[in-house]
Parts: C-alpha cells; sequence; structure tokens
C-alpha cells in the first residue's frame, strides 16, 4: 500500500508542478504589467518594484492553486486510467476510494494553505501596497525640479538651483501669510525628509526675511523645518483577525470573506466530481480532460461569484452542503459502485 501510495502522489505532484509553475508565470506576467502601468504616475526603483510584486504573490497563489490542483487531478486520472495502471489497481482488490482519498489529503493541505493566504496573508499585503502606492503618490506630488519657477511645497512656493535625491541646493522659497505679510527664505542647503509619511522640508544656514510696505524684519537660522499639508488617506491595519471582524458591518468586507473561505474549499469540494468524470475505462470511454477541468472550474467560480454578490450565509452554507452531497452521489454511481 506504501508503494502505491508514493506511486500516485509522486505522479500527482510532477503533474501539478508542470501546471502550476506555467500558470504562476502567466499570472504573474499579468501583475507585472499592472505595476509597470504605475511607472506611468510615480516613479518606481527596480527594487521596489520587487517590493511591490511581493505584495502580489499571496494573492497570485490563492488564485492558480485551485485551478492547477483540478487541473492536475482530471491529467492524472485519465492518464493511469488510459494507461490501464488504475484498472490494475482495481483488479488486484484496491478500491477506487482508496486512491482517491490519497488525493484527498492533498486537497484538504491546499485548503488549509488557501485559507492561510487569503483570511491571514492577503489582507495584510493588500494594506501594504496600498500604503506604498499613497506614499509613492504623496513624494509624485513632492517632485521638486531644479530651475524651474511656479512649484509649490504645501503652501510655499520654491525655487531650487539644484537638487541630488532628496538633497537640495540654493533654496528660495516664497509665501504669504493670513495677514498678506510677504515671507522669503534663502538658504544655501536644504533636504526633504520623510517620517512615517509626513514630509518636512529642511533648511539650513539661511536667512529670512517677512516684509510689508511699512516693516522688513530679518532673520538668521541654523535650520527651519517647514511641514507639507499634503493629506495621506487614513490607513490602519491591526491584524486580519480585527480585519474580518468587520464584516458584521461591512457588507464589502463581508463579500471577500465568504469569496475567500468558498474559493479556499475548492479542492476539497471539487475532488471527489473530478474523479467521477476522469476515471474512465479506456477501452469504452474517450479522454475529455480539458473539459472536465474547464467545466468543473467555470462552475465553482461562478458559485463562488455568486456568494459574493450576494454576500448571503444561507447561499455560502447550501452551496457548500450540495457540493458534497452531489461529490457523494456522483461518486457512487459513477465509481465506487464498480470499482
Amino acid at each position: 500500500m506504501a508503494k502505491i501510495r508514493w506511486y500516485i502522489l509522486s505522479n500527482f505532484f510532477k503533474t501539478f508542478l508542470t501546471i502550476f509553475i506555467p500558470l504562476f508565470f502567466v499570472i504573474s506576467l499579468v501583475y507585472v504589467i499592472k505595476i509597470a502601468s504605475l511607472t506611468t504616475k510615480i516613479e518606481i526603483s527596480f527594487s521596489e518594484l520587487i517590493e511591490v510584486f511581493g505584495y502580489f504573490i499571496p494573492m497570485i497563489i490563492f488564485y492558480t492553486l485551485p485551478i492547477s490542483f483540478i487541473a492536475s487531478v482530471t491529467s492524472l486520472f485519465f492518464r493511469l486510467s488510459q494507461d490501464n495502471e488504475l484498472i490494475a489497481l482495481f483488479s488486484l482488490g484496491i478500491k477506487a476510494n482508496y486512491v482517491v482519498r490519497i488525493i484527498a489529503y492533498i486537497s484538504i493541505l491546499i485548503s488549509f494553505l488557501l485559507l492561510f493566504f487569503s483570511l491571514i496573508v492577503m489582507p495584510h499585503s493588500k494594506y501594504k501596497f496600498l500604503y506604498f502606492k499613497e506614499k509613492k503618490f504623496s513624494e509624485a506630488r513632492l517632485n521638486i525640479v531644479p530651475n524651474q519657477l511656479g512649484q509649490k511645497f504645501g503652501n510655499f512656493f520654491i525655487y531650487v538651483k539644484s537638487k541630488d535625491n532628496n538633497k537640495l541646493k540654493d533654496v528660495v522659497i516664497y509665501n504669504r501669510d493670513k495677514k498678506n505679510f510677504d515671507q522669503l527664505f534663502l538658504s544655501k542647503d536644504g533636504e526633504i525628509k520623510d517620517k512615517n509619511g509626513i514630509f518636512s522640508l529642511v533648511l539650513y544656514n539661511g536667512t529670512g526675511y517677512t516684509y510689508s510696505n511699512e516693516t522688513l524684519k530679518e532673520i538668521q537660522y541654523d535650520s527651519m523645518h517647514i511641514y507639507d499639508n499634503i493629506d495621506m488617506k487614513e490607513m490602519s491595519f491591526k491584524n486580519s483577525l480585527i480585519y474580518w471582524s468587520e464584516a458584521k458591518h461591512n457588507n464589502g468586507i463581508k463579500r471577500r470573506l465568504l469569496f475567500s473561505i468558498f474559493s479556499s474549499l475548492i479542492p476539497i469540494l471539487t475532488l471527489y466530481i473530478i474523479a467521477s468524470f476522469s476515471i474512465i475505462n479506456a477501452r469504452y470511454q474517450t479522454n475529455h480532460s480539458f473539459l472536465v477541468t474547464a467545466t468543473v472550474s467555470s462552475t465553482f467560480y461562478l458559485l463562488a461569484v455568486a456568494i459574493k454578490q450576494n454576500a448571503n450565509e444561507a447561499i455560502f452554507i447550501m452551496s457548500v452542503i450540495l457540493s458534497i452531497i452531489a461529490s457523494i452521489v456522483i461518486f457512487k454511481r459513477k465509481i465506487s459502485s464498480f470499482y
């Protein structure tokens, strides 16, 4: 029995990897293009591109694993059937249910992995991406170009002769305050600082003038901090448990929660249905692996989308129960009654 179990598992993993790896790279390419489209609005370095891509990896795995599993199981059982290896096992007294149960352990493991990614990792990675994007958009609004007039830092007009990263040279700042006093600040050196999304301009060893029609005041300063008034969107994320607990009051989060759980259960819910149509007698039945993969995948993902749109726990529970009942009835009538 151990050799049979190892043989089935080794064949499954070979098939699974040949499907999962290309599919992973294809979907990854879609997300890379999506990330690259951001460069038309914000400046992203290569290391930042890798960082952002890392935020999407849990999502890519979440969508590729169930489809890869369905396609792998379908291909495995059809191939073993066509090579008459399953018939040989059944002739030796090995039950079809035992063969499928070997893969069932894998389906449970994959479902737990999907639940981990969808319920714990993905909310956090989504928050990290949104925070990164918002921060970059804020930085883009603060992109000061040397030798260009009319630029603003907060409420201040700013002119810079040269710039090296965030280091500034020969800075001139002009402002008119609420009392209609004109303010002018000159500095040989300055820099833009970012502290947890709060941007400030620091000027060193400069001179400041405040003047009106009647008065002129001059000050000398070693350093002066000017804070930007750009407001980043309020974003906070404590942990996944607190995030999903808001599903009681937030319909959007509730939709995502039901969709994530049902999609994560797809490997368990589809296994026996796939086996029912993939274990065949090669002499009398035809290989329809692509049709089985496409039909099962589309049916269950349509169910998941319907559950997401309705955000109804009753529909979710009913879909899971009906899927389990359908798996048992179909497998018993088509396979276990004969093998």
